[in-house]
């Protein structure tokens, strides 16, 4: 229908931080060389649909990717948005998994809500609420348009849980995506969560 909205959700490629293995949602590494590829082939993976918008989170790292993505396939950057952030980690930005679960006891997800009330850390229930926002904006400002969103991986794992299905024993590694059509009344999923082999 007219009204509807088709649009990819994919993170961004990998940075030296990624790399790490470091939880960093509020810093702002740039693409390392791998990332920069993986981009690349993220366009390949859309370029059987035809997109009319690409729009990223205002960080580095996704402003990269959304850019190599856009000169691929010949379609515009509609902007950069904050709202399209990943989630702040807090005290815990910058440490490994492997740090946090020694000094905090806690095993690391990108939704754990065993951190909400860690020192500054942004809770679950916050970025569902951006994932909400940004879909109601989303589908009034683009209704019967196709989008590219480039993202981050508590963004797009809330968005997946939101529109798709529960993430549980899903990775959303580096340029996954998915892509779904958002209509009156629901979601329709038009390709699952795809990961790149890197």
């Amino acid at each position: 229908m007219e009204s509807d909205l088709l649009i990819a959700v994919a993170r961004h490629g990998q940075t030296d931080s990624n790399t790490k293995g470091l939880w960093v949602g509020s810093g702002d590494d740039p693409l390392n060389n791998v990332g920069i590829k993986q981009a690349s082939e993220l366009a390949r993976y859309l370029s059987d649909f035809q997109f009319d918008y690409v729009i990223s989170s205002d960080k580095k790292r996704a402003m990269q990717t959304a850019e190599i993505v856009s000169n691929a396939l010949g379609v515009p950057i509609y902007g950069h948005q904050p709202v399209l952030r990943d989630r702040e980690y807090g005290k815990l930005e910058g440490m490994t998994s492997e740090q946090i679960r020694e000094k905090y006891g806690v095993e690391m997800k990108s939704l754990s809500r065993e951190i909400d009330d860690l020192g500054a850390t942004e809770t679950v229930g916050s970025v569902l609420k951006r994932v909400r926002e940004f879909t109601d904006t989303a589908k009034s400002t683009f209704a019967g348009k196709k989008i590219i969103v480039i993202t981050h991986g508590a963004f797009i794992r809330s968005f997946y849980e939101t529109h798709v299905r529960d993430s549980d024993g899903l990775r959303f590694t580096n340029c996954s995506h998915f892509i779904v059509r958002l209509k009156d009344g629901g979601s329709e999923v038009v390709r699952d969560l795809q990961t790149l082999k890197f």
